[in-house]
Order: structure tokens, then sequence, then C-alpha cells
């Protein structure tokens, strides 16, 4: 008798503390589950209307993305899904693979023709240091054949001939810090105010525009 009741005893006592361990567990709604990735869409087309996304034909954008808007990241499936950008023409489509727990950016762009495409890169959120910024650069304009050169203020080159759909790898800057970018061979030389470059966040930086003087520089904070 005295050897059963030990066992219930020990049984009460085991349940106890599993109970509490999962009501300790608390949910994160920013964790990925294996299985699903993660993923943000941008309208990088100026001529085009506003774009509604769609994966697998589900809708993921509440509102139309205007040109330069960009949504949260949404979690989808992983595998490979078909990926929509619906304005009042023809949508745009493609068959794009995810990873499961990565996180990517899908744009939509289209070359001097106006011919669109979607493409899509994987972003890196990891851990970057706490006083310096991080960045990643993309050319998402096809009007300059030489590509785009981008510099800190003080003079020093790390992206050189930057070319259209052509992403950068990830650079650290000191926050703050203001950086210049050029067509190449332009002489004409713009400035991104460092003030949008603060320490510990992750950046997309993206390029657009039809000659030197309307290159422009779009920011997309990622974490």
């Amino acid at each position: 008798m005295k050897h059963a009741t030990n066992q219930l005893t020990s049984y009460i006592l085991f349940m106890s503390i599993a109970i509490s361990v999962f009501s300790c567990k608390k949910h994160n709604p920013d964790e990925v589950a294996i299985g699903e990735a993660k993923m943000k869409v941008v309208n990088a087309v100026q001529t085009e209307v506003n774009q509604d996304v769609y994966v697998d034909d589900t809708k993921l954008t509440t509102v139309a993305l205007a040109f330069g808007e960009t949504s949260n990241y949404i979690k989808i499936p992983s595998g490979n899904r078909s990926v929509s950008f619906k304005g009042s023409t023809n949508p745009t489509n493609a068959a794009l693979n995810f990873t499961p727990s990565i996180t990517y950016t899908t744009f939509l762009v289209s070359n001097r023709a106006g011919v669109r495409e979607i493409v899509n890169y994987e972003d890196n959120l990891s851990n970057n240091e706490p006083t310096k910024a991080k960045i990643k650069l993309i050319s998402l304009t096809s009007f300059f054949n030489t590509g785009i050169n981008v510099s800190v203020q003080a003079g020093t080159q790390f992206v050189n001939n930057l070319a259209f759909k052509e992403a950068s790898t990830y650079f650290t800057v000191e926050a703050g810090m203001n950086l210049r970018y050029t067509v190449v061979g332009s002489g004409i030389v713009k400035t991104l105010d460092g003030t949008n470059l603060e320490a510990g966040k992750i950046y997309t930086i993206w390029f657009s525009g039809t000659t030197s003087a309307s290159l422009d520089a779009h920011i997309i904070t990622d974490n």
C-alpha cells in the first residue's frame, strides 16, 4: 500500500512540474515554425499602379502597395510557392522557393522595356554590432549600364558598379554616418542622410531612377 502511495505521489509531482513548465513558456509571435518562412513584399516599379500580392492565390497584403511601399514580414509555408503581384493590368507571376525559417524580401521590378518580373532576396537578420548599422544594397533600376557606386561620407568606397538586380553582401557602418551614391561616370553624387541609419538596426537599401539626377535610395528597416 505504501508503494502505491509513493507512486501516486511521484506521478502528481511529475504532472505539477510539467504543467508549470508549459504554463511558463511564452508564445513568441515572431518565431518561425518548422515548415514556415517569412517574406515582405515591395512594389519597386515607378510606372505601375498599386499592387496586391498573393501567395498560392491567398492574398497577403491588406492594402495595395504603391511604388516604394513595403509590407511587414508575413509568415508563409516554405517550399515552392506561386507569388503574384496584381494591379489593374495583367498580373506578374513567379514560382519561388522558400527555405524553412529563412526570411526574404520580394520585389516587383521592371526593365527599360517595361517588362515586369518578381525578384527574391534572402535577408540576414542575425545579430548586428550594437553600435553599428548593418546594410545590404540592391540596384533595382535597369537604366544604368555602368552601375552604381556607394561609399561612406569620408570617401571609402565599398560597393562598385552595382548592376541591375544585383545585391551586395552585408556591410556594417557607423550609425549616423552619411552614405554617398552615384551612377558610375555621371559626376552626380547624392547623399543618404546618416540619421536614417541607427545603431543595432539592419537595413535593405534599394535604388530606383531613370537618370543620374533622379537616382534615389529607398531604406527598408529589416529588424
